[in-house]
Protein backbone atom coordinates (compact mmCIF):
# COMPACT_ATOMS: atom_id res chain seq x y z
CA UNK A 1 0.00 0.00 0.00
CA UNK A 2 3.06 2.33 0.65
CA UNK A 3 3.81 2.23 -3.60
CA UNK A 4 -0.22 2.76 -4.48
CA UNK A 5 0.14 5.50 -1.97
CA UNK A 6 3.59 7.20 -3.55
CA UNK A 7 1.99 6.82 -7.05
CA UNK A 8 -0.76 8.72 -5.67
CA UNK A 9 0.83 11.80 -4.40
CA UNK A 10 3.26 12.12 -6.93
CA UNK A 11 1.64 15.25 -9.09
CA UNK A 12 0.68 13.91 -12.46
CA UNK A 13 0.69 16.27 -15.55
CA UNK A 14 -1.54 15.93 -18.08
CA UNK A 15 -0.25 13.64 -21.32
CA UNK A 16 0.29 16.19 -23.84
CA UNK A 17 0.18 15.05 -27.62
CA UNK A 18 3.65 15.52 -29.41
CA UNK A 19 3.49 18.37 -32.04
CA UNK A 20 1.38 17.43 -35.09
CA UNK A 21 2.59 18.12 -38.06
CA UNK A 22 1.58 21.26 -40.06
CA UNK A 23 -1.21 20.79 -43.07
CA UNK A 24 0.10 20.83 -46.60
CA UNK A 25 -1.35 23.54 -48.33
CA UNK A 26 -4.49 22.87 -49.48
CA UNK A 27 -5.30 24.46 -53.08
CA UNK A 28 -8.38 23.96 -55.56
CA UNK A 29 -6.20 22.47 -58.73
CA UNK A 30 -4.19 19.97 -56.03
CA UNK A 31 -6.22 17.23 -58.02
CA UNK A 32 -6.03 18.30 -61.87
CA UNK A 33 -3.48 17.11 -63.95
CA UNK A 34 -0.16 19.06 -64.51
CA UNK A 35 -0.87 20.17 -68.04
CA UNK A 36 -4.04 21.59 -66.32
CA UNK A 37 -2.57 23.08 -63.88
CA UNK A 38 -0.16 25.14 -65.62
CA UNK A 39 -3.47 26.39 -67.63
CA UNK A 40 -4.72 27.27 -64.58
CA UNK A 41 -2.15 29.57 -63.65
CA UNK A 42 -1.25 31.21 -67.19
CA UNK A 43 -2.79 34.65 -67.56
CA UNK A 44 -2.73 34.20 -70.89
CA UNK A 45 -4.34 31.32 -71.85
CA UNK A 46 -7.40 31.63 -69.88
CA UNK A 47 -7.82 34.70 -71.92
CA UNK A 48 -7.69 32.95 -75.04
CA UNK A 49 -9.97 30.51 -73.46
CA UNK A 50 -12.32 33.22 -72.49
CA UNK A 51 -12.10 35.54 -75.38
CA UNK A 52 -12.01 32.25 -78.08
CA UNK A 53 -14.99 30.10 -76.53
CA UNK A 54 -16.79 32.20 -73.86
CA UNK A 55 -18.18 30.89 -70.81
CA UNK A 56 -16.78 27.24 -71.37
CA UNK A 57 -13.52 29.37 -70.33
CA UNK A 58 -14.75 30.37 -67.00
CA UNK A 59 -13.98 27.12 -65.32
CA UNK A 60 -10.21 28.03 -65.89
CA UNK A 61 -11.02 31.64 -64.43
CA UNK A 62 -12.37 30.57 -61.69
CA UNK A 63 -9.77 27.77 -60.52
CA UNK A 64 -6.59 29.82 -61.40
CA UNK A 65 -5.10 31.25 -57.85
CA UNK A 66 -4.32 34.55 -59.62
CA UNK A 67 -6.99 36.23 -59.62
CA UNK A 68 -9.04 37.65 -56.65
CA UNK A 69 -13.18 36.90 -56.60
CA UNK A 70 -13.89 40.32 -56.82
CA UNK A 71 -11.38 39.90 -60.78
CA UNK A 72 -13.58 36.98 -61.47
CA UNK A 73 -16.97 38.26 -60.89
CA UNK A 74 -15.91 41.13 -62.57
CA UNK A 75 -14.83 38.84 -65.69
CA UNK A 76 -17.46 36.39 -65.68
CA UNK A 77 -20.17 39.01 -65.52
CA UNK A 78 -18.83 40.89 -68.76
CA UNK A 79 -18.21 37.61 -70.23
CA UNK A 80 -21.72 36.42 -69.76
CA UNK A 81 -23.02 40.17 -70.90
CA UNK A 82 -20.85 40.06 -74.42
CA UNK A 83 -21.84 36.58 -75.27
CA UNK A 84 -25.43 36.30 -74.14
CA UNK A 85 -26.88 39.66 -73.43
CA UNK A 86 -25.32 41.38 -76.48
CA UNK A 87 -26.75 39.34 -79.09
CA UNK A 88 -30.17 38.90 -78.03
CA UNK A 89 -30.25 42.93 -77.48
CA UNK A 90 -28.40 43.66 -81.15
CA UNK A 91 -30.90 40.63 -82.47
CA UNK A 92 -33.79 43.08 -80.65
CA UNK A 93 -32.18 46.07 -82.16
CA UNK A 94 -32.25 44.71 -85.89
CA UNK A 95 -35.60 43.31 -85.70
CA UNK A 96 -37.24 46.71 -84.23
CA UNK A 97 -35.25 49.43 -86.51
CA UNK A 98 -34.03 47.65 -89.24
CA UNK A 99 -36.05 44.52 -90.80
CA UNK A 100 -39.49 46.90 -89.56
CA UNK A 101 -38.68 49.24 -92.33
CA UNK A 102 -38.33 46.84 -94.76
CA UNK A 103 -41.10 45.05 -94.01
CA UNK A 104 -43.39 48.18 -94.07
CA UNK A 105 -42.10 48.95 -97.53
CA UNK A 106 -42.68 45.95 -99.14
CA UNK A 107 -46.50 46.17 -97.71
CA UNK A 108 -47.05 49.69 -99.23
CA UNK A 109 -45.60 48.17 -102.13
CA UNK A 110 -47.97 45.41 -102.33
CA UNK A 111 -50.79 47.87 -101.15
CA UNK A 112 -50.14 49.96 -104.36
CA UNK A 113 -49.56 46.96 -106.81
CA UNK A 114 -45.95 47.51 -107.34
CA UNK A 115 -42.67 45.89 -106.73
CA UNK A 116 -40.29 47.84 -104.46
Amino acid sequence: MNEETELLDKPQLPAVAPEAPVPAERTIDAGLPPSIRSAVRSHTIIWIVILSIGPLGLPLLWLSPKYPAWAKILISLATVFFTVILPVLVTIYCGEFLVRGLLEAMEEANRTGGAI
